[in-house]
């Protein structure tokens, strides 16, 4: 016979006792977890303040190439980075970074201590222990000559200073800290701006040391054009290719073969580099056809190599790169320099763009005196640069940040790592970034009396996000004297436009995600 045995239920009070350990260890929990925020709440409050204020510092220090300050500074960063990154780290952080609401305010503050951390002992660091940061900044020339090698003992540091900031900026742009609250947001925008410029910074360094010694004939002689950009009749890169130099650099020693005009190089025929389908739609083939045309596009690398197509088609030769600067950036790299004189003006560094912008012009009427003059101060300008006595270094460093130095290699290799740097002048690739451009329409210079202002007005949603922008373009004519008494190459005369109006073509890139096609290019005259 079978028998069947009940099990008896549990018992009411064991129950009540597992639910309660249970309650116990989950209040236990969130009492220790309040506690362990609590305590980090006051490492964090501690330390965030000491932590702007030396990151700051620290990127001052870097900016100016003051290494002993840079030791210093470290040194103090460290240890708030570190008492940072503790207080936003842990299991409790685990979970927080996985609640929602709660991970809008916590990721931003566990993100910014790893990246302080991973920036000041594995970045910083390294760059405070070299002997100098000679390697930051634009190189010096000595007696007409750049040395190839100068950043050769620094390469390795520099590669593994860039390689950390790449990795953290990255890390760092990751984080949406739009629906966190004001006191994470803000503070947490601000480092990620400092390290994107120290990036920047230190990552130009990083791509000198790897293509200076090519670039500067180490293993070869190079070709160089330098296409100086006309201010008085604007571009969207600054001015027109008035004027080509021909430079050859064998060793990092340079030496200046000729002058050319650029309207020397005119081909009706138009130059054998296709256009592509936008700038044939939007700027037509006026840019195969006139050198002066090539920068009608915001982009430096695509002038440069319509530029180079320019120099091949007229002399058959090909060059390996293409540097544009203009006459402000000229008298910036030549501030200091003893006056010269050159026909019947005398040139200083101050004075040096508004001579060549304006001055020259009704000095010289002709086109052809003013090429002359041209072609003259050229040869003397660029002797006086190669000897080294002028604030070269502060000057390119300033023009660069003003983006009136831009540099292309026909290399590609070289050209690659260029490419994200400062001084590449890529425009279109930027897709977070609005842009206004101007392309004078005037026949003339009479854009050297234009002024310019420029605003934004970014308006926000509540929640920190850009739901629009107002842009305002203000051209100011600041010519007031008698129009007819203007050399007619400035005043154009009266051939394209009514003589002494300032006309042009404004293009608008909006960002990425304004507008109905990310693609728009707006344009009108002025």
């Amino acid at each position: 016979m079978t028998t069947y045995q009940h099990a008896e239920p549990p018992r009411p009070k064991a129950r009540r006792r597992v639910w309660l350990w249970i309650v116990l260890a989950i209040a236990v929990l969130t009492l220790l977890a309040a506690a362990l925020f609590a305590w980090d709440a006051v490492q964090i409050q501690r330390s965030a303040s000491a932590l702007e204020t030396e990151a700051a510092a620290a990127k001052t220090a870097v900016t100016n190439r003051d290494a002993d300050a840079l030791q210093t500074q470290v040194a103090a960063l460290s240890e708030s980075a570190h008492t940072f990154a503790s207080a936003t780290s842990g299991p409790h952080w685990w979970v927080a970074n996985h609640l929602p609401w709660v991970k809008n305010q916590t990721l931003p503050l566990h993100q910014a201590g790893v990246s302080v951390l991973a920036v000041t002992d594995d970045a910083l660091t390294p760059l405070a222990q070299m002997d100098n940061l000679s390697a930051l900044q634009a190189p010096a020339i000595e007696n007409g000559r750049i040395d190839p090698h100068l950043f050769d003992p620094y390469a390795d540091t520099l590669a593994e200073s860039a390689a950390v900031f790449e990795r953290e900026n990255a890390a760092l742009a990751a984080i949406d800290p739009t629906t966190a609250v004001a006191r994470v947001r803000d503070p947490f925008l601000e480092l990620r701006d400092q390290f994107a410029d120290l990036g920047e910074l230190v990552s130009g360094a990083n791509v000198a040391a790897q293509v200076f010694p090519s670039m500067l004939g180490a293993d070869g002689a190079r070709t160089y054009l330098v296409m100086v950009q006309n201010n008085a009749e604007p571009r969207t890169t600054g001015g027109i290719a008035g004027a080509v130099l021909e430079v050859r650099v064998d060793d990092g020693a340079l030496a200046l073969v000729k002058y050319v005009s650029a309207a020397s190089m005119v081909d009706t025929d138009g130059i054998d580099v296709p256009l592509t389908p936008d700038e044939d739609n939007i700027f037509g083939e006026r840019m195969q056809i006139y050198p002066q045309d090539v920068n009608f596009t915001p982009e430096y690398p695509r002038s440069a190599t319509l530029l180079a197509g320019f120099w091949k088609n007229e002399f058959g030769e090909d060059v390996d790169g293409v540097i544009s600067l203009d006459p402000v950036a000229l008298g910036y790299m030549l501030d200091g320099m003893d006056p010269v004189t050159v026909g019947t003006l005398e040139i200083t560094g101050p004075t040096l763009a508004q001579v060549m912008l304006n001055e020259s012009y009704f000095a010289y009427p002709e086109p052809a005196d003013q090429d002359a003059f041209f072609a003259q101060a050229s040869g003397v300008l660029f002797g006086v640069l190669m000897e080294g006595a002028t604030s070269a270094i502060d000057g390119t460093e300033r023009a660069i940040d003003e983006h009136r130095f831009m540099v292309w290699s026909a290399h590609a290799d070289e050209q690659e790592l260029l490419a994200p740097t400062r001084i590449a002048g890529s425009f279109l690739q930027r897709t977070g970034t609005v842009g206004i451009f101007l392309n004078d329409g005037s026949g003339s210079k009479i854009g050297y009396y234009i002024a310019q202002d420029t605003s934004v007005v970014n308006h926000m949603c509540s929640n920190g996000t850009l739901s629009g922008q107002t842009l305002t373009v203000t051209l100011t004519h600041t010519f007031d004297g008698d129009v007819a008494s203007l050399p007619w190459y400035i005043s154009g005369g009266g051939v394209y436009v009514p003589e002494g109006e300032f006309h042009a073509n404004v293009l608008l890139y909006p960002p990425n995600g304004e507008g109905s096609d990310k693609n728009h290019r707006g344009r009108g005259a002025a």
